[in-house]
């Protein structure tokens, strides 16, 4: 087990054999599971064909949920073509559940920045998320050179962390919860 201190703060960050002793234990589930994709102390996550753009001329409004902004697009295992400038929400192919004792973060990968491609994903995966429905990770995608994003492309990766306790209300039992479930990318 690897332990981080930045001052007062100490993550624990599960190793690869961690990793695989918390899946068999159902701790952490990821469908589809491919062990072939755990790393020394992360698991790396593939792009699925579920994107959302966003609408043209639609002003975005953070207090009024209800108004759509983007549209949905699935490429049925196409390429998307992603031009410079714009940006898109894609999702991850596998699917993740955590125990009320695990939190994930979420970080990009080297190779796809290294292609003028910005990955960020809202960081934090809460404990207890998926736990009522496996969730589908949300990515918030943006280039400034042309770029075929390719489903099935290793495009992030999750580095899991151990709670100093296990949380008493997971993500998915919170009333004000807002992406449970999620099967497509949204804002």
């Amino acid at each position: 087990m690897k332990q981080i201190k930045i001052g007062l703060l100490s993550m624990t960050i599960l190793s690869k054999e961690e990793i695989f002793s918390e899946i068999a234990k159902n701790n952490i589930k990821i469908d589809p599971f491919n062990p072939d994709y755990v790393g020394p102390c992360s698991i790396d996550l593939h792009l699925s064909d579920k994107f959302s753009i966003f609408k043209t001329g639609v002003i975005v409004d953070p207090d009024n949920r209800s108004i759509k902004h983007t549209e949905p697009v699935q490429t049925n295992g196409e390429n998307f073509f992603l031009s410079p400038g714009h940006f898109i929400l894609a999702s991850t192919l596998e699917k993740i559940s955590l125990s009320k004792q695990y939190a994930a973060f979420l970080e990009g990968r080297s190779y796809v920045a290294r292609m003028g491609v910005v990955v960020h994903a809202a960081g934090l995966v809460n404990p207890g998320t998926g736990m009522k429905k496996p969730t589908t990770l949300t990515l918030e995608i943006h280039t400034s050179v042309p770029v075929y994003l390719k489903p099935g492309m290793g495009i992030i990766q999750i580095i899991f962390h151990r709670l100093s306790s296990e949380a008493n209300i997971g993500y998915d039992e919170r009333s004000n919860s807002h992406y449970i479930g999620l099967d497509a990318p949204r804002p």
